[in-house]
């Protein structure tokens, strides 16, 4: 997995959406096992209502990203490809 460090709201392990938790638990099951680590925030203390601002989960990669100013992609195809990807998280 190419994540290497998870930073995660704990607001999305509070859901009442049980398959959401699931994959959530999964995601981050898969980075502890990659050699990762999962860092969980408190909605409650101002570095997760940051993250939340941000969607409240990112990741430090392992690998930097090509530049992406070169990716000619809309931000529609983007949160597609996000949303395609959360779905094999099963």
């Amino acid at each position: 997995m190419a994540t290497q460090t998870l930073l995660i709201t704990d607001d999305p392990f509070r859901n009442a959406d049980i398959p959401t938790r699931r994959k959530l638990a999964h995601l981050v099951k898969s980075v502890k096992d990659s050699g990762g680590t999962a860092r969980i925030f408190s909605s409650m203390h101002v570095s997760g209502g940051q993250l939340a601002l941000y969607s409240g989960i990112a990741a430090v990669l392992r690998f930097p990203l090509p530049d992406l100013e070169h990716i000619e992609c809309s931000h529609h195809t983007w949160r597609g490809k996000i949303k395609n990807r959360g779905d094999n998280l099963r």
